[in-house]
């Protein structure tokens, strides 16, 4: 058989791709996307996910570099009680790395149905089982939600951590 390169079409049908989250299941009724990123939390409706940025209704290209993790608004008050704030990693402001070779190297070998605990770059810790991941992302289940994290905002990350 032959070994066809998945197209852009194809994986957005992908149920818990970047693409899939963002242009479906945050866009079906237009609704806020939560985006946390390095400079805070920004409700944003998101129109277009391109390679690198967000393009966002009514506002500047926000670059996927600068946020480490979204989750649909009305799914906010559900999330807010697991994700807590690890003051050490907050203390060290560490923003977004440009260059790749600059990055620091996060073991995250995971399988779907993992628990694991994640710390960001900004300090947030979040807990939550695998659904998917990618090379760029990864999709964790908090309450019966989802939640799409950045591989590029990854602190530290634990498997099985209860």
């Amino acid at each position: 058989m032959e070994n066809v390169p998945i197209t852009e079409k194809q994986n957005i049908h992908n149920p818990y791709s970047e693409r899939y989250l963002l242009r479906r299941t945050f866009q079906t009724d237009r609704s806020l996307v939560r985006l946390i990123t390095y400079d805070g939390i920004r409700d944003e409706r998101v129109r277009k996910v391109t390679q690198y940025n967000l393009l966002l209704a009514g506002a500047s290209p926000l670059p996927k570099l600068e946020v480490l993790l979204a989750f649909s608004l009305e799914n906010a008050r559900r999330f807010s009680p697991y994700l807590k704030i690890h003051e050490d990693v907050k203390n060290l402001r560490l923003k977004a790395v440009k260059k790749i070779a600059e990055r620091r190297l996060v073991d995250m070998r995971v399988v779907v149905g993992d628990a694991v605990a994640i710390t960001l770059r900004n300090g947030i810790a979040i807990r939550g089982i695998c659904q998917a991941f990618s090379k760029y992302n990864m999709v964790l289940e908090i309450r019966r939600e989802l939640l799409l994290v950045y591989k590029h905002g990854i602190h530290t990350f634990e498997k099985n951590p209860y």
